[in-house]
């Protein structure tokens, strides 16, 4: 059986490494009715004046990418909205001012246009008349491809409608059924591929806003603890390839993300092409409660949406063209302005992840006692005892009572757990052997119906309800701007001087608009205002930050390792781990919540994601009528022999790329994947049940290899 499959393996990398068809855009002729408008070393940009439509040529492989469709054929099954939307550059909906929505596309609708041209580019003046709304649109040649940018300051709602969304070019790239090989991605978990096929057992496209819905614009959302919500779109990009190894192109949206939303149309859901675009909202409807009964009535938000949008696309060719080279470019994105910065290269021990829960409160009557469940003293014996001393170590439930407390805005602690002067000691030693010690902190989160904040500082939703959600067992309340600021300057303040650090929970990922009169912000300016503020205190542990916090981020928790499990996928990829290895440390889950600890370690090797585990020194049925007891399997006496395991065994892969960035990964074989690193080191991961041969190396069932890259 292993020669059997050894040889399926050889077959299988002589098969990828044949040429794959040219991809069906390909071509090099420009059609009728487009001019050159801009060109340089790389790229030349061609525009159609009458639907705003526009190509670039890549000089270096002689590929044209196309904006939209030219023709539609009767096989294309598109209706005439359809067809209207296919071959316009821009589509709208509009409100009237009962919420009625409608389309308008440049090709059916009634409009004017004005174009001029720029350096660089072209720019594009856009009023359709029927509801007297106007646009600017400007697109421009640069180094890496091409940049479209839609500012607020020209959109103009002239008469009675409204400006609900834009498509901003929505079949730039679009491909017909399987006619090419490759897929589309998106940034759900760590990386989704949808690949490209002539039918689906979807019924509905993917669509997710970035970041997660607006709870400004509802107060509160349905929670159903016994279901597993899908992942956040934590990064504004997505991508698409022609062909492996051929052609590519990855859309990075720069300003604008905060009212976004992707739409991802696999063929076979309603039109028979796969296109993928940001759809931007402008105007929303919402209910409005009239009475304690539940009447109300459905209004529009009073005031529009102001946003700027930027929008890059950057085209890859030859063997960038794939979901790594996406992944990377990415990457130099960040690099380029910034917001990531290299790890140096390091020979120590590869650091362990260790959440610790001190203490939770339980009610007695009619007051509530706090119950230790590690105290600091256990923290040190635990952490001596560990496989490694270089620990990345945070405390959650110091705070007097515990975990569900409030959480006060100084260094006090509970004082089951030890004394203040006991929790800077701990600090220091587990600062001298490498690693760090951190307290857990929700800055924007109020208990409710418990202290540490006013009802003045609760953020509030559009119509006029407090922001509300659930987390870790605790109906929160949402603060505003202020409120977080106090919290976090303050206990930052506090610490300072202790080598203790944040770990930031909910801000990373918790993005809301503010309706309250004095504290009103939109999420694009809610942005600025974190990026601020973690900027001027940080750098952070942040628990799975979005994209826009990832310059203060000095550690990433709670790593995705794969994808929602949505039915129009085919795999997910580690497009969030390569685009952070070598920049930004990431920690898988806790490894103690597993459904399969040996699958997820496989999954953490072939990640790069380093290790977790959430621990206690007394068994969870101390906690078991607390707000705690969704922690249901962390005593370190339980977990202590699981620890060491695999650790080692991670360590051993892990530990020689820390600080290293991912160059390449694949997957020759079904259940195998190789990730090549940029020191020269190579992990293959072997899913499978059977021993396989792979380039003169043995890898065992269920296990991972590290070597040295041919």
């Amino acid at each position: 059986m292993d020669k059997i499959i050894n040889i399926l393996i050889v077959v299988t990398l002589f098969m990828t490494c044949q040429p794959v068809a040219q991809a069906a855009g390909w071509q090099r002729v420009v059609p009728d009715g487009y001019e050159r408008v801009a060109t340089n070393t790389g790229f030349e940009l061609y525009l159609n004046r009458e639907t705003l439509a526009f190509k670039v040529l890549d000089r270096r492989s002689g590929y044209l990418w196309s904006s939209n469709l030219d023709e539609v054929t009767p096989e294309d099954r598109l209706n005439r909205s359809w067809t209207a939307f296919a071959r316009s550059g821009i589509s709208i909906e509009y409100m009237d001012s009962r919420a009625n929505t409608r389309r308008a596309s440049i090709t059916n609708a009634a409009h004017e246009l004005d174009i001029t041209l720029i350096n660089n580019g072209f720019r594009g003046q856009l009023t359709f008349t029927e509801p007297a709304i106007t646009l600017t649109v400007q697109v421009t040649l640069t180094a890496d491809g091409v940049q479209i940018e839609v500012p607020a300051s020209g959109i103009v709602e002239g008469g009675s409608f409204r400006l609900a969304q834009l498509h901003l070019y929505p079949f730039f790239g679009a491909t017909r059924a399987a006619q090419t090989r490759g897929y589309m991605l998106i940034p759900d978990g760590s990386g989704s591929l949808i690949t490209f096929a002539e039918q689906t057992n979807a019924r509905t496209m993917f669509y997710g806003r970035y970041y997660g819905a607006d709870l400004g614009m509802r107060g509160s959302f349905p929670n159903n603890p016994n279901s597993r919500p899908p992942y956040l779109l934590s990064a504004p990009v997505f991508g698409m390839v022609h062909g492996e190894g051929q052609h590519a192109f990855l859309s990075i949206l720069e300003h604008g993300s905060a009212y976004a939303e992707l739409q991802a149309h696999p063929a076979g859901i309603i039109t028979q092409f796969n296109f993928l675009y940001n759809l931007f909202i402008y105007n929303e409807s919402y209910f409005q409660p009239t009475n304690r009964a539940g009447s109300g009535v459905t209004v529009i938000q009073p005031q529009t949406n102001t946003f700027d949008i930027v929008q890059h696309y950057h085209f890859l060719t030859g063997r960038e063209a794939d979901y790594v080279g996406l992944a990377r470019a990415y990457q130099r994105f960040l690099v380029d302005r910034g917001v990531l910065r290299a790890m140096p290269a390091t020979q120590r021990d590869l650091p362990l992840r260790i959440e610790f829960l001190g203490a939770e409160r339980e009610r007695v009557l009619f007051w509530q006692r706090a119950i230790p469940m590690t105290t600091i003293a256990h923290m040190e014996e635990i952490l001596a005892s560990l496989p490694t001393q270089r620990v990345e170590a945070t405390c959650y439930g110091w705070q007097p009572l515990g975990a569900t407390a409030p959480q006060p805005l100084t260094l006090r602690i509970e004082g089951a757990l030890g004394s203040r002067n006991d929790l800077i000691a701990l600090a220091q030693t587990i600062t001298d052997r490498g690693g760090h010690l951190n307290l857990y902190l929700d800055p924007q989160a109020g208990i409710v119906d418990e202290s540490g904040y006013t009802r003045n500082e609760v953020a509030m939703a559009i119509n006029k309800a407090m922001l509300q959600g659930n987390h870790r067992g605790m109906q929160q309340l949402y603060l505003n701007l202020p409120a977080v600021e106090r919290r976090i300057t303050a206990l930052k303040t506090a610490t300072r001087d202790y080598n203790l650090g944040l770990a930031l929970d909910g801000i990373g990922f918790r993005l809301y608009s503010d309706f309250r009169n004095e504290t009103r912000r939109n999420r694009e300016a809610m942005i600025q205002a974190y990026q601020e503020l973690l900027a001027e205190n940080g750098p952070f542990a942040l628990y799975r930050p979005n994209a826009y916090l990832w310059h203060a981020t000095r550690a990433y928790y709670d790593m995705p390792l794969g994808d929602s499990g949505y039915i129009y996928t085919s795999t997910s990829v580690p497009f969030l781990p390569i685009v952070l290895a070598g920049y930004i440390p990431y920690y898988g889950p806790a490894l103690n919540f597993s459904a399969n600890v040996e699958e997820d370690l496989l999954r953490h090797a072939d990640y790069g994601a380093y290790p977790s585990f959430f621990l206690t020194h007394e068994p969870t049925a101390a906690m078991l009528k607390t707000n705690s007891n969704w922690l249901y399997t962390s005593a370190y006496a339980q977990w202590r022999d699981e620890i060491e395991k695999a650790y080692t065994w991670l360590a051993k892969l892990l530990g020689p790329v820390q600080g290293s960035s991912i160059v390449a990964r694949s997957a020759p074989f079904p259940g195998v994947s190789i990730t090549d690193y940029a020191n020269g080191k190579r992990i293959i991961v072997n899913y499978t049940t059977r021993q396989i041969t792979l380039a003169g190396t043995t890898i065992p069932p269920r296990d991972a290899v590290l070597i040295e890259r041919p």
